[in-house]
């Protein structure tokens, strides 16, 4: 049975990822020299990462991050380099990640080995950006970091994001949803307080 205190968490943590899916496509973005778009891969990979390339040729960045996965499957870099039609230094793809705090951490390492950029557009599957995003700012605050993020969410073309049923269905949503709140817990996710923080500071800027 649910508490009135969990209820509301819950429903506080969705409207949270609700922002972020619908507001977060239209903040203010940064320049294509100082951008960097992080990819983060994972089931329906091939609709990710064309998703991701579709983003850079899009002029939106000079920079095309793509974070390592367990290998369910791996993308080696001359199969994104076939995907964007083009070979460039800046398409980086990262090693093995166990799970999102190991992508993020990864995505630190880039900003602090590129500190020219200054602004991230981030890119995955609309059911899973959320987190992405608050994992992302929790490893940010840690590192005593905070750089501009613009969330892209990604939709699969073989079907709606949040179908009635089957593979990323409401259940992966709401699946997330329990994430948020449990990797709060451990602070591998910003908690509602450190996001607003940010997103105070986000539209300020």
């Amino acid at each position: 049975e649910t508490s009135m205190d969990e209820a509301l968490a819950i429903l506080e943590t969705a409207r949270t990822m609700l922002t972020i899916l619908v507001d977060g496509p239209y903040w203010k973005r940064g320049h294509p020299e100082n951008t960097a778009i992080l990819v983060l891969p994972g089931i329906y990979q091939e609709y990710r990462i064309q998703g991701g390339v579709d983003i850079w040729n899009q002029d939106q960045s000079q920079r095309l991050w793509i974070a390592g996965t367990r290998g369910d499957p791996a993308y080696t870099r001359d199969q994104i380099v076939e995907v964007a039609g083009v070979d460039h230094p800046n398409i980086v793809c990262g090693e093995f990640c166990n799970h999102t705090p190991d992508q993020m951490r990864w995505c630190l390492k880039m900003l602090q080995d590129n500190p020219g950029v200054s602004h991230l557009i981030m890119t995955t599957a609309a059911y899973h950006l959320p987190r992405c995003v608050l994992t992302n700012v929790a490893a940010m605050e840690k590192a005593g970091k905070r750089v501009p993020i613009s969330p892209i969410p990604l939709t699969n073309p073989n079907g709606d994001s949040f179908p009635p049923t089957g593979k990323g269905s409401w259940e992966d949503w709401l699946a997330e949803v329990s994430k948020v709140i449990m990797y709060q817990d451990t602070g591998d996710v910003a908690s509602l307080s450190q996001w607003r923080e940010y997103l105070t500071w986000r539209l300020s800027i």
